[in-house]
Parts: C-alpha cells; sequence; structure tokens
C-alpha cells in the first residue's frame, strides 16, 4: 500500500485586492508599509490544503 499527499497553495478571496491596496497606498503616499503587518496579513490569507489519496490494496 502506498500513499500520495497532494499540497496546494491558493490566496482567500480579499489577499489579493488587500495586497494591491497596500501597494498603491505605499506609491500614493511615498511611504514604506509596516511589513510585519503586511506579512501577519499575507499569513492570514494563504489557504494551504493538503489531500491524501492511498492507492493499492492490503
Amino acid at each position: 500500500m502506498s500513499e500520495t499527499v497532494t499540497a496546494s497553495i491558493g490566496w482567500r478571496w480579499w489577499c489579493r485586492w488587500y495586497l494591491r491596496a497596500v501597494v498603491w497606498f505605499a506609491r500614493a503616499t511615498s511611504m514604506e508599509p509596516d511589513w510585519q503587518r503586511v506579512e501577519w496579513w499575507i499569513r492570514r490569507g494563504l489557504v494551504v490544503r493538503v489531500e491524501r489519496q492511498r492507492r493499492g490494496s492490503r
């Protein structure tokens, strides 16, 4: 019996809009964003899915 693990990484629906807004405000104000806060939101916006698939017989 063998198993295969498949992992996929995606974004929540709002994460790309948030990152676009960060870039826009950084350019408009000529200021650097708070990278710790941006990183925190990116971590919240990432979705990691792991699926286990069994192959073979006992």
